[in-house]
């Protein structure tokens, strides 16, 4: 006689489309995936969706971003992409659980960033659980900041700068915070961090961090959140299997092109997924790598520097000058390269 199989308790996991934080929420998903449940990740549809092809165990649903031809490169309209994600995927992810996992769902796992999640499981009364890709002493430093405008004590004066931040254990010093201070704060920015430091109703929060390393900022946010905080990172390292998660296409050429370097004798430079520069701070990096004399690998995002397509306006002679001792690349597989012993300089 043949027996039903149980079905698998379904997460949902709602990542925030950029490179950091994508890549620990897929991470999280093969180690829940691993441990029996089934999981379904709720994507924005035209902001950097991820691959399903390259995670085949997920079940993937795309949510309405209403990004759809509007300039999602600029770091300029970044608070303007947040609210329009918040605002429009609230009501396609409230469809989606109701009509495709009604019944199903033990609990919906989201990006700080993505904080219209909690009003959509309140209102479903659905647990839901607060993710911070991030370690908790970078999140006790925007309530840093927070403070300080609750006390109206921005601007700083300069004097102040080099100061330690009393919240912070002197681990950091005000001009070290994650936001200038400096300098008046706008109120859109305020709320910003008011809106993603805000866990609302969620049942618990997990850190992509380490007891031992964060343990005073973890023991503060949780007597202030009370509930459990989880530090379970680094989830790379709790991944059972190797993932494809990158957005963008990795050139593999470049480890075997570190190979044939010694051991800690290669520079490392990248600025991430989403930073961008102008053509002059392109030309004031590009001569201080090459006065440095030493042997590097140069991550440059296409279209990371502003009006050009690449490296286009890197100055004359440099090519020439570092030819021998350097490498530049559109994108890197980052974990391997940091792994590769030939990376550092000692």
């Amino acid at each position: 006689m043949e027996t039903l199989e149980t079905p698998k308790p379904v997460v949902v996991l709602v990542p925030f489309p950029l490179q950091g934080h994508l890549t620990p929420m897929l991470q999280l998903g093969t180690i829940l995936h691993s441990r029996g449940f089934s999981i379904v990740i709720a994507h924005t549809q035209h902001f950097n969706p991820p691959n399903p092809t390259n995670h085949p165990e997920f079940t993937f649903f795309p949510l309405s971003d209403g990004l759809s031809g509007r300039d999602t490169s600029s770091t300029g309209n970044f608070l303007e992409i947040i609210s329009a994600i918040n605002t429009n995927c609230k009501q396609p992810l409230e469809k989606c659980i109701l009509n495709k996992l009604q019944g199903q769902v033990a609990c919906i796992i989201y990006d700080s960033l993505m904080y219209f999640v909690d009003d959509v499981a309140h209102q479903l009364k659905l647990p839901s659980i607060f993710f911070r890709a991030t370690t908790a002493v970078y999140m006790q430093s925007y309530y840093a900041v927070l403070a300080l405008e609750e006390k109206k004590m921005i601007p700083l004066p300069e004097s102040q700068l080099q100061e330690p931040v009393p919240e912070l254990h002197s681990v950091l010093r005000y001009q070290d915070l994650p936001i200038s201070v400096s300098s008046k704060i706008s109120e859109t920015l305020i709320q910003f961090i008011k809106n993603f430091s805000n866990i609302r109703s969620s049942v618990a929060v997990i850190w992509n961090s380490v007891e031992t390393l964060d343990h005073s900022a973890l023991h503060q946010l949780q007597h202030q959140y009370k509930v459990p905080c989880f530090p379970i990172g680094p989830i790379h390292k709790l991944s059972p299997s190797p993932s494809q998660t990158s957005l963008l296409p990795e050139d593999t050429t470049c480890i075997t092109w570190l190979d044939k370097h010694a051991p800690k004798s290669v520079l490392y430079i990248s600025l991430g997924s989403l930073a961008t520069m102008d053509d002059k701070q392109l030309v004031e990096a590009a001569w201080g790598i090459a006065n440095s004399g030493q042997n590097f690998l140069w991550v440059v995002r296409p279209s990371s520097v502003n009006g050009s397509e690449w490296i286009e306006c890197l100055p004359d002679g440099f090519a020439e000058l570092t030819r021998e001792r350097g490498l530049i690349v559109k994108w890197a597989p980052q974990k391997k390269v940091l792994a590769h012993w030939a990376v550092g300089v000692s």
